[in-house]
Formats: structure tokens, C-alpha cells, sequence
């Protein structure tokens, strides 16, 4: 045979195999890309829903917030209102609170007050289901009932105090949604839409005229009974798609996204052509090239095949030049799918470590709050047993004077008890409301300290070697607070170490700041609780039955005080049993006060203040005007001032007390004429130097 005919033959070897190892490849290429495409559809699928459920669930949040509201505790509507406006979601949203008839008592559209028209049925079901459930219920696309617009909303039920029930609503507005899905990044063709679970279009991209009108009958059969899944139908236009559903685990809603199927096969089968059209022309001019193409037209189908290989084990292939364009080509489909096919992994991955990580932070944060009321039932627990059986004891008849005088020491201690644990929350709550207000002046820490030392020995606190070495160090703080800050340290520096041991407070001076150090050799911190230590409702792991107390809100108080002064605080331990330290920076005065060589006073230990009953007028029989509006509250501290001496006058409210100081100003400006010492210069007559009620009445 002609060697043309060897060369035919060895063309015909090489370019026939290498055809079918192509066709092999670009199928393979072809399966793959239609795969790694519908996956890359389900995921966008369930990631949307996953934004949407985001949107509900964050509504759903800010629900129960306003839910807690001490405005709606205390019937104050008008509080509440301007409380609920602050939660709408967006423009042409609102909030609505719903009675457990269903009809609207607040709506935020509406000016508070404003007539509300009476509920239809569905709200009266919807409402009378939450109420029943206590579970959050999510609308599907329904008509408001003011505006008259389609809307969705999200439903949280109101438990209050004393049987009382509400329902509050979050209502999305008509493209609240839309505006949602609008944040996905879809390729050209795609659409995404958002239906509920009687099949109405809640949202979709790109056609808002869709909004309202009823899905595809196809999809709501093929999703009928399922979570997530693919389907292949016609769009209402005639074109075939491919199209991805997931149902959102919270509100039932469908979530698809719907591509034209050539989008999908599109790119593999022009791969396909162009590969074949390669393979017509290298047949022709195989005749001329056989030997100087076939080793590297043999070669570039082994580096396929290799690539092809590493695709499948999951790896990436290199998109290296052979210098044949059909193999190029090849080369870098390959290249691009298994870089695809590694990116969704990778987000699978990353969606999953999110999805763990948030599952995570939320049981934490349960059990925080579990904990927290806990200790918080405990704590209120204790002293309001021993107030109520005090209470029976004196109540309960005769008993002895010493007795008696325990009952009332026990009544005092444990109310003080009460006192300071409502005082530590209300704290928290203003200091994460930001409504501290510091009166800053200058100040010198060192006699803050030490005077918070003699409270707590004078209070018998002190059953430890307590060491003091306390520079001067000039701060411009609020004493009160400073004084909170420092008394907390110290405080649990000697809650936490037992009986016997040692306590060392150090101030001193440096690089402008002071720097307060309480060291003690006390129980210790624990290695993994030191990084949480200064967090809300943390302390060590503790029983019901702890004899040391505590809500763990003290130090996270106290880290936000000393941030308030901008200051900073720290603390370490080396573990259990081996002691802690905590340091307290402040920064310093420029320049300490003029007359700092005094000696400052220093700002009076809580534990020594007086309460009201105890705080009796130097200036003898004094009227006192008393407003509360507490009748309890308002009697006894009125018996208490009575008690030492006073005149009281007792009001519920502003209005009454102030009417009442008016009336008693002009009792007292009416009865002056009666004195001869009085002059027009309304001075005290010389019958009475001071403001005292004597014999003649004259002056009061």
C-alpha cells in the first residue's frame, strides 16, 4: 500500500478514536454542566428562601421586642404607639395590635385614635389562631384592611399579665419582598419568584406584573407535597425551563427560580458543535499534517482524559494551552466546570458552618436566658420568703418583743435586698438604652476607694486580710457611679474568696491614666468563661442552691460605666482555685483641682444611706408633699414621715400634687396676716426665726 494509505490509515487510528473520545468527554461535559447548572438553581432556591425566612424571622424578633413593651403592660397606648411606629419594616409598612376578637386596636398607618374598620373573617381566624397556638402564623397574600392593598403579614401572639391577650402584626408592604429577592445575583435568563401557600405570586423579578396572580398550575402540582425539588414544564409563555422550589420552613411559602432549558444545555452543545466542526477540518487537512499533529493531537486527548479524571474525583483541572483549539476549548470547559462544581461546594460548605455557628450562638443564648431566670426566681425567692413569713409573724398575734424586733430587721434587710437587685436591672436597662447620665466633676480615686473599704468593713462584710496601698490618682468621674464600680470589685473579690484569705487593692499612677488593681486568692475564673466574663448574665457554673447570689450583671455593668468614662477593664485568673485580678484603667486629670492637697470628700457608701422614713427634718415639724402613684407605697412611706414628725400631703398623681402645694401656699400666705411681725417683705416674723410651727401659727 501507498504510504498515502498508511497515512490515511493512521489518520483514520488517531482521528476516529480521538472523535469518540470527544464525544465521550463532551457528553460527560455536557451531564455535567446541566447538573452543576440545576444544582447551582436548587441552591439559589433554598438560599433565597433562607433570605426570606431571614426577613420574617428578623419582623418576628423586633415582634417579640415590642411585645414586652412595659407601654402595652400598663394599658399606656400612646407609648405603645409611638413604641410600635418605630418597628414598621420599610416604606408602606406598619404594625398593628389586634385584640382576640381580631379587631385592630393600634395601627401604625393610622393616627392613634382614628377610627379602624371592623375585621373581616380571615382576620378573625388568623388572629383567634395565634391566640389558641401561641405560635407565630404568617399570612399568605391577603387585601389590608385600611389601605386596601395586597399585603403579607407575620403574626406574634401577646401573653400578658392577668389573662390578657393581643395579637401584634408586622405587614410587609406590596414590594417589600421583591425588593428582597432583588439582592440575589442571577445570571441573565434567570427568574426568581416567591409564592404562597394558596399559590399567589407573592414576588417576582423583573415582572412585577405578576404580583397577586395565580403560579403555574404545574408548579403548585409538582411542588404539592413537597419541600424542595426540580421540575421541567412550560412557562405560561410557551418556553421550556427548567424550574427549582423550596418551601420556606417557616412560612410555607414557595420560593423558584425558573431558567429557559437552552440556557442550560445551551453552552455544552455548542461545545459539541464546534468540537465536531474541529474534527471535519482536522480530518481534511490530516492528509498533509498526519505526523507532525498525531503525537500532539494524541498527547492533548491524554491531558483531557487526565482532566476529565481529576473532574471526577472532584478536583479542579488545570486549563493549560496544547495548541490545539478543540482541546483548548475542551480544556478549559473542564477548567471552568470543576471550578464551578468546587465553588458550590464551597458555599454548600460555608452555608452549612453558618447555618451551625447561628444554631449554636441560639441555644447559648437560651440557655443564658434560662439560666438567667433561674437565678433571678432564686434571688427573688429568698427575701420575699422571709418578708411574707415576718409578715405572718407579726400578724399572726402575740409574740415576743425580741421576736417582733427580728421580724422587723428581717422585713428591712430583705426589702433592701429587693431594693438593690431591681437597682442593678434597671442599671442594665438604662445603660443598653443609653440613658445614663454621668455628673462628671473631678474626683479622687483613691478616696473613692478607700471609703468604699470602711463602708464594707463598717457593714461586716470584711472576714479577710485586706491589704490597701492607694496613690492619689485625680479622675473626672460621677463619685456615684465610680463608687458602684469600685464597690462591685471589691465586693466580689470578697464574695469570691473565702473566709481567711486575702484581698489587695493597689492604685497607682501611670502613662495618665490611673490604674486600680484588686487582686485576692479566691476561688479563680475558669479558663473558658475569662473571654465571656464582662457579657450580660454570665458567671460561673452555679447551683440553685449557691449560698453567693448574684444575677451575672454586675461586671457588665461595670464595663459599661467604665466605658462611659473611657475607661477600660480587664481581668485574669490562672484558673480555679488560684485567685483572680481585675484592672481598672481611668484616664487622668491634666491637672489635678486646686485645692487636691485637701482632703476630698468622698462620696457617702450606699450602704450608709437613709431611707425616707429614717431622713427626718432638721427643721422640726416640716410639711412634706408626697406623689406616688403606687397606694401601697404611698401609705406606708406617708406613716413613716408622720412618724417623724412631719405634715404630709399625699397625691396619686402631678396634677393632684401640684394643685395640692398650690392650696397649701395659699394657706400659708392667707394665715401670715395673722402674725404682728410680719412685714411686706414677706420675711419670717421675729416670732418665728425659723421655719418651725410655733404656738401662734403664724408662720408654717
Amino acid at each position: 500500500m501507498k504510504i498515502r494509505t498508511y497515512l490515511l490509515l493512521m489518520i483514520g487510528a488517531i482521528i476516529v478514536p480521538v472523535f469518540l473520545l470527544a464525544a465521550i468527554a463532551l457528553r460527560t461535559l455536557l451531564q455535567a454542566e446541566r447538573e452543576a447548572a440545576l444544582h447551582t438553581l436548587s441552591e439559589t432556591a433554598s438560599a433565597t428562601a433562607l433570605l426570606v425566612d431571614r426577613e420574617l424571622g428578623s419582623a418576628e424578633a423586633a415582634l417579640r421586642v415590642l411585645a414586652r413593651s412595659p407601654h402595652l403592660a400598663t394599658g399606656d397606648m400612646q407609648g405603645f404607639y409611638r413604641h410600635a411606629t418605630s418597628a414598621d419594616r420599610g416604606d408602606g409598612g406598619r404594625t398593628i395590635l389586634f385584640a382576640p376578637s381580631g379587631q385592630q386596636i393600634i395601627n401604625t398607618v393610622q393616627p392613634l385614635g382614628a377610627p379602624l374598620p371592623p375585621p373581616p373573617d380571615y382576620v378573625r381566624v388568623r388572629t383567634r389562631r395565634v391566640i389558641e397556638t401561641q405560635k407565630t402564623v404568617v399570612s399568605g397574600l391577603i387585601s389590608g384592611a385600611v389601605q386596601k392593598i395586597p399585603v403579607t403579614t407575620i403574626n406574634v401572639p401577646v401573653p400578658l399579665d392577668g389573662g390578657r391577650r393581643y395579637v401584634l402584626a408586622s405587614v410587609f408592604s406590596p414590594d417589600y419582598f421583591s425588593k428582597v429577592i432583588a439582592r440575589r445575583t442571577l445570571a441573565p435568563g434567570w427568574k426568581l419568584s416567591v409564592v404562597d401557600t394558596e399559590g399567589h405570586v407573592i414576588a417576582r423579578t423583573g415582572e412585577a406584573a405578576r404580583f397577586g396572580q395565580f403560579a403555574n398550575p404545574a408548579l403548585m402540582r409538582a411542588a404539592a407535597g413537597h419541600v424542595e425539588g426540580l421540575a421541567r414544564y412550560d412557562t405560561r409563555a410557551g418556553v421550556d425551563a427548567y424550574h427549582a422550589f423550596f418551601r420556606s420552613p417557616m412560612s410555607g411559602w414557595l420560593v423558584t427560580v425558573s431558567v429557559p432549558a437552552r440556557d442550560i444545555e445551551g453552552v455544552a452543545q455548542r461545545a459539541v458543535t464546534l468540537a465536531a466542526a474541529g474534527m471535519l477540518l482536522a480530518l481534511l487537512c490530516a492528509a498533509a499534517a498526519a505526523a507532525l499533529f498525531g503525537r500532539r493531537l494524541l498527547r492533548a486527548i491524554q491531558d483531557a482524559g487526565g482532566s476529565a479524571a481529576m473532574l471526577s474525583r472532584g478536583e479542579v483541572p488545570s486549563s493549560g494551552a496544547s495548541g490545539i483549539a478543540e482541546v483548548d476549548r475542551l480544556q478549559h470547559a473542564l477548567h471552568d466546570a470543576g471550578a464551578k462544581l468546587s465553588h458550590a461546594a464551597a458555599e454548600r460548605a460555608a452555608l452549612l458552618q453558618r447555618e451551625q455557628e447561628a444554631r449554636v450562638l441560639a441555644e447559648q443564648q437560651v440557655e443564658t436566658r434560662d439560666d438567667f431566670l433561674a437565678m433571678l426566681s432564686h434571688e427573688l425567692r429568698n427575701p420575699l420568703s422571709g418578708i411574707v413569713g415576718a409578715t405572718q409573724l407579726l400578724r399572726g398575734g402575740p409574740a415576743s418583743p425580741a421576736l417582733k424586733e427580728r421580724a422587723h430587721d428581717i422585713l428591712l434587710r430583705q426589702s433592701k435586698h429587693l431594693t438593690r437587685i431591681v437597682d442593678d436591672l434597671l442599671d442594665l436597662a438604662r445603660l443598653a438604652r443609653g440613658k445614663v447620665e454621668l455628673d462628671m466633676r473631678p474626683l479622687d480615686l483613691a478616696a473613692v476607694t478607700g471609703a468604699v473599704v470602711d463602708a464594707l468593713r463598717v457593714g461586716g462584710r470584711v472576714a479577710h486580710t485586706l491589704r490597701c496601698d492607694l496613690a492619689p490618682a485625680w479622675i473626672r468621674g460621677d463619685p456615684t457611679r465610680i463608687e458602684q464600680v469600685v464597690g462591685n470589685l471589691v465586693g466580689n473579690a470578697l464574695k469570691y474568696t473565702p473566709a481567711g484569705g486575702t484581698v489587695e487593692i493597689v492604685l497607682t499612677v501611670d502613662e495618665g491614666q490611673a490604674r486600680l488593681t484588686v487582686r485576692d486568692d479566691g476561688i479563680g475564673i475558669a479558663p473558658e468563661l475569662l473571654p465571656r466574663l464582662f457579657d450580660i448574665f454570665v458567671q460561673g457554673k452555679v447551683t440553685l442552691d449557691r449560698t453567693q447570689g448574684g444575677l451575672g450583671i454586675g461586671l457588665s455593668v461595670v464595663r459599661s460605666l467604665v466605658e462611659l468614662h473611657g475607661g477600660s477593664i480587664e481581668a485574669a485568673s490562672d484558673g480555679p482555685g488560684k485567685g483572680s485580678t481585675f484592672t481598672l484603667r481611668l484616664p487622668l486629670l491634666a491637672e489635678p483641682p486646686a485645692d487636691a492637697n485637701r482632703t476630698a470628700p468622698a462620696p457617702a457608701p450606699v450602704a450608709a444611706a437613709r431611707s425616707g422614713a429614717e431622713a427626718r427634718a432638721d427643721d422640726g415639724n416640716s410639711t412634706v408633699l408626697l406623689i406616688e402613684d403606687n397606694d401601697d407605697a404611698r401609705t406606708m412611706l406617708a406613716a413613716q414621715l408622720a412618724a417623724a414628725g412631719c405634715r404630709v400631703l399625699e397625691a396619686a398623681n402631678g396634677p393632684d400634687g401640684i394643685a395640692l402645694a398650690r392650696q397649701g401656699i395659699r394657706d400659708w400666705r392667707s394665715s401670715t396676716s395673722a402674725c404682728p411681725g410680719w412685714t411686706a417683705t414677706r420675711s419670717p416674723p421675729p416670732c418665728a426665726p425659723s421655719r418651725r410651727w410655733p404656738p401662734c401659727g403664724c408662720w408654717r
